[in-house]
């Protein structure tokens, strides 16, 4: 589906932001993920457990259901679910049928998040989740602000490409952090193993009112913008601020500002939205003796969950369409490929009447 090749949705053998660990708790959470109900909760012990989260005896959803002990009891007809999925109950009858069970997910608390395998769980290797100490979110030095979290109501992809083509700060976030020659400036692109990373470098760049109020920055200043993506889901990278003409391999930055973004899908056409930032003791003083207004802050980000919504709102209407492609896809367009070859490693579900349909569409599919 657009702007994948028809019938590519997204892979399932990778690690997903799923929840704040502020939101899992003793009652139950229903979150889609990739399509599928799922239910989150944590034990007694304060173990956090995700289940498929549909009974598989009527389909009554967990996430409306009762957490008992570590289980949860299905509010239907009190099926209980231990917390690897394992029907433990049923009140209706001694004997518990070998397909009652569900689902469980491989589930990791890391940096304030939930992070879901929804795939193969023998291939979930916490290994593969990003090296949170490498990105700083576990710098002591660092201070660390409370994530956010919005439900967007648009594909995950369109939130992925809005992430990777930078040229909308110019437009879209003109009066916050955006600046005229963000878009005119030519981007370094970098990609690896599963990932891909644009660095512009802005010389004399023109700071917007918002950012001089918000972060006390006074007299001309360089600034680099740097963002990678890991695929399927995950951005990090910096905002920087250098005094205009300094060496920044000499010179440390005025304002330096850690950013992380999480997309996961939830249905085909929605998906969550994770974001965070960190700051380095100089720039939380900085914030301290200028404190930003919360409410354009949080403007920055509904620009984007709007705007993708409004994507999404005329896909929905209009149908897919055939992309007139810019210069500056390039970036963007690197993305979509990496996610459509990870959704093309897999095998898909349900045999080979589901690989005839991740076959390649013909031209137009914007990938």
């Amino acid at each position: 589906m657009y702007p994948f090749a028809a019938g590519l949705y997204a892979p399932r053998n990778r690690w997903y932001v799923a929840a704040r660990s502020t939101e899992v708790g003793r009652a139950p959470l229903e979150r889609f993920i990739l399509n599928e109900p799922v239910v989150f909760y944590r034990t007694e012990a304060g173990e956090p457990v995700a289940l498929a989260g549909r009974c598989p005896h009527r389909g009554y959803p967990l996430g409306k259901s009762k957490v008992c002990g570590d289980a949860i009891v299905c509010g239907y007809h009190g099926l209980r679910f231990e917390a690897d999925g394992r029907c433990s109950h049923i009140p209706s009858q001694a004997i518990v049928p070998p397909k009652a069970r569900v689902k469980a997910y491989p589930l990791v608390e890391l940096w304030d998040w939930m992070w879901i395998w929804p795939g193969a769980p023998e291939l979930a290797d916490p290994a593969l989740l990003p090296d949170h100490r490498t990105l700083g979110l576990t710098d002591p030095n660092w201070i660390k602000r409370p994530p956010l979290y919005w439900q967007v109501e648009g594909r995950y992809q369109l939130l992925n490409d809005n992430l990777l083509d930078l040229t909308h700060l110019t437009v879209l976030h003109a009066d916050t952090i955006g600046g005229g020659d963000v878009a005119g400036t030519e981007e370094r692109s970098e990609e690896g193993d599963g990932w891909v990373r644009s660095v512009r470098w802005i010389p004399n760049a023109t700071v917007t009112d918002w950012v001089r109020k918000s972060r006390g920055i006074e007299g001309a200043v360089d600034r680099e913008i740097m963002l990678t993506f890991v695929a399927p889901g995950f951005h990090f990278g910096h905002d920087r601020y250098f005094p205009a003409g300094s060496d920044p391999a000499t010179t440390p930055p005025m304002l330096d500002i850690r950013i992380f973004h999480a997309v996961t899908p939830a249905t085909l056409n929605s998906c969550h939205y994770f974001a965070s930032s960190a700051v380095d003791p100089a720039t939380f003083e900085l914030s301290r003796k200028y404190p930003p207004d919360t409410a354009s802050a949080l403007k920055i980000f509904t620009e984007d969950v709007e705007a993708i919504g409004e994507i999404e709102r005329l896909l929905g209407a209009a149908g897919e369409f055939d992309e007139v492609p810019l210069r500056a896809d390039v970036h963007s367009l690197r993305g979509r490929r990496l996610v459509e070859a990870m959704i093309r490693s897999e095998p898909p579900p349900g045999g080979e009447k589901a690989k005839a349909a991740t076959q390649p569409r013909s031209a137009g599919s914007g990938g």
